[in-house]
């Protein structure tokens, strides 16, 4: 089992140390930010899991904060202990909200603030360009939650279909496989959004013969997937356009 919030601690600590080699620093990964605006965007999500949490939200999430206009850095590590003690003390079973229909429980924020903190982490030093590894088991469950959690499927008001086109991600530490078939979805949305053939995957269980195949140790395709590495760092077979369709939807997905 991972500790999730011993990762959380982790990285949120490094995030702050990264930080105190210069705040203006900008970050390439996030176009337009510098690390100030890294700390407290961080800062913001961690005292809104620290509401929901604390508060007992169920039914709906409570509105972000905003950031200090001052004082970032210490009101940071503050909030990262703040949501810290407040993850450890809830039953990881608790129901709470999220945004994941499948999972309303402390334990997928548990889970999701770790993967916050590592992508963000990586951020920060790659602003200062001083980056270090992602621990290869939680890279590995990044890779299952980006791809299962919040880039395969359609929304329940959309038609949807497959195609024959089929991707295998490999993680290289452990050896596990996604596979992931191509489709798309189209349909208007609730709020009246209009979508055409929108791209999409399914998790797939057939052995059929892979179009493409990308593989590589798992801190990197984790980070690949988030735009963190590149898609030098891993190997690629077969048709590569998929693997530009995967990471274009894996932006998509995650904002």
């Amino acid at each position: 089992m991972i500790d999730f919030l011993a990762h959380v601690r982790a990285d949120a600590d490094r995030i702050a140390a990264v930080a105190e080699m210069g705040v203006d620093a900008a970050v390439p990964s996030c176009p337009g930010w510098s690390v100030r605006d890294l700390v407290a965007h961080t800062g913001v999500v961690y005292a809104h899991k620290t509401t929901i949490v604390r508060d007992g939200w169920v039914d709906e999430q409570p509105e972000p904060i905003e950031p200090p206009t001052s004082g970032e850095l210490a009101w940071f590590r503050e909030t990262a202990d703040e949501m810290l003690d407040v993850l450890a003390a809830a039953d990881p079973a608790t129901r709470v909200a999220t945004w994941y229909p499948l999972d309303q429980s402390v334990g997928f924020w548990r889970r999701r603030m770790a993967h916050e903190s590592v992508i963000h982490r990586l951020d920060a030093e790659l602003a200062h360009d001083v980056v270090t590894p992602v621990d290869a088991v939680l890279g590995a469950d990044g890779i299952d939650e980006i791809l299962v959690v919040m880039m395969t499927g359609a929304p329940d008001w959309s038609t949807s279909s497959g195609s024959d086109r089929v991707i295998a991600v490999t993680e290289t530490d452990a050896g596990r496989t996604w596979r992931l078939r191509v489709g798309e979805f189209s349909g208007t949305s609730p709020r009246g959004n209009v979508y055409d053939r929108e791209p999409t995957f399914f998790i797939d269980a057939t052995d059929d013969r892979p179009t493409t195949s990308i593989a590589g140790p798992a801190g990197l395709l984790d980070g690949w997937l988030w735009g963190r590495a590149g898609i030098a760092d891993l190997t690629v077979e077969g048709d590569a356009g998929l693997a530009d369709l995967l990471r274009s939807v894996a932006a998509d997905s995650t904002g």
